[in-house]
């Protein structure tokens, strides 16, 4: 072997070995590098633990039996939580998994009996499932007129409700007018035109109120009735049939046929 092969053989030789050495440092970094992380990861642990018996060295054995107490609990219910999601999880998906069999179990059936027979059933079936909405159909119309009809009584109920109160209300505002045209002198010329007008003012107000379903109770001469009058006297009259009203002390009001304020009247007892 010549000089210059032998120069040549020892250069690989010595490329080979610091190739070798070179990754043999590279893997010893990566070894270094995982000790220190696993140093810190420990060094931090340490920590944490150090932490965790600084804060039990505060704590009376009472104490820090109840924070043990309290610690197992949580992780109790951690578990329970855990095993109770996880059961959870399983049943759903057993039913999605039991859904997605039936599901092919009835493509698998469709695709067996894709004949005039199958075809048939079908058609059966649909006529009865579109009897089955044309029904269900009919019952939701049905329930929504009721409603309809119901919410309609309620607003009517309502806006009578509303309007009793306030019928109320003006009651005795009208009173104190009917007493002052009875004790009026119409023969008095001074007060002609102020008699007028409270006349006037007086028929405005019952026409309004009898427009809204407000009736006046006025039973001079008729037969009692205690479901719209309230007898103040019983009086022998010949005159009078017994038991009809021989006076009205104070008209009444009912609106749509619901008592408001009874007339107070006189009532005949005959001979």
């Amino acid at each position: 072997m010549s000089e210059q092969e032998k120069q040549t053989g020892t250069a690989e030789e010595q490329v080979n070995e610091s190739a070798e050495t070179s990754t043999q440092n590279s893997e010893n970094q990566e070894e270094v590098k995982a000790q220190a992380a696993e140093a810190e990861s420990a060094e931090e642990a340490a920590e944490e633990e150090i932490d965790i018996l600084e804060v039990a060295a505060n704590l009376t054995p009472e104490q820090l039996r109840t924070e043990l107490y309290s610690a197992r609990l949580s992780i109790k219910q951690l578990k329970d939580e855990k095993n109770h999601l996880q059961k959870e999880f399983d049943r759903k998906l057993g039913a999605l998994q039991q859904e997605k069999s039936t599901v092919m179990a009835q493509y698998d059936e469709y695709k067996k009996n894709a004949t005039a027979e199958y075809e048939d059933k079908q058609k059966k079936i649909i006529e009865v499932t579109q009897k089955k909405l044309a029904e269900e159909i009919a019952a939701k119309e049905e329930e929504v007129k009721r409603i309809l009809t119901r919410s309609e009584n309620e607003i009517s109920k309502a806006k009578s409700f509303a309007l009793e109160g306030f019928v109320k209300d003006l009651i005795p505002s009208i009173e104190p007018l009917e007493k002052a045209l009875f004790y009026s002198d119409r023969n008095n010329e001074q007060q002609k035109d102020l008699i007028a007008g409270l006349e006037m003012t007086m028929e405005l107000i019952l026409k309004a109120i009898k427009k809204n379903g407000v009736e006046v109770i006025d039973p001079l001469n008729e037969l009692f009735d205690p479901n719209y009058q309230q007898a103040i006297q019983h009086i022998p009259n010949p005159a009078v049939p017994a038991n009809h009203v021989m006076g009205v002390i104070q008209k009444g009001y009912a609106l749509n046929g619901r008592l408001l304020k009874p007339a107070l009247v006189v009532v005949s007892s005959g001979m």
